[in-house]
């Protein structure tokens, strides 16, 4: 069986300022739409504290799976990894375009597994992929 770990920490205020600062904008180029309605319960004009906490999530989420795909952000654009919440309410990783294809030919077919948390200033995530070799 082949096992691979990611692991991110990220500072919320820093995904508040991008919000604030870049708007749409940001949320456009990091966030796919589904991430977007997962994450965003308020106004998009007005993205309350809980909401920054879910983006900053999924943030980690998304750092987490690039980590354990070994490969960095290095040619996988932010919108191809998507953080989901699945039927049951649990995360869930979601693979498209080139971090699919990227997966498959270096991982093979296999599941991945995702824990989030957050507090006031802080979102951690840890995910983990197991396959058969």
């Amino acid at each position: 069986m082949n096992i691979r770990i990611g692991t991110d920490i990220v500072y919320v205020p820093r995904i508040r300022l991008a919000v604030e600062r870049f708007g749409d904008r940001f949320l456009q180029r990091i966030y796919t739409p589904g991430e977007q309605q997962d994450c965003l319960q308020s106004s998009p004009a007005q993205i309350l504290p809980p909401d920054i906490l879910r983006l900053a999530g999924r943030w980690a989420a998304k750092e987490a799976v690039v980590k354990a795909l070994g490969t960095g952000w290095v040619g996988i654009p932010y919108l191809d990894v998507e953080i989901r919440r699945l039927a049951t309410g649990a995360p869930g990783v979601c693979l498209h375009r080139k971090a699919a294809h990227l997966a498959e030919a270096k991982l093979g077919e296999g599941q991945w597994h995702l824990s989030l948390s957050h507090d006031t200033d802080y979102a951690v995530a840890m995910v983990v992929f197991h396959c058969q070799p």
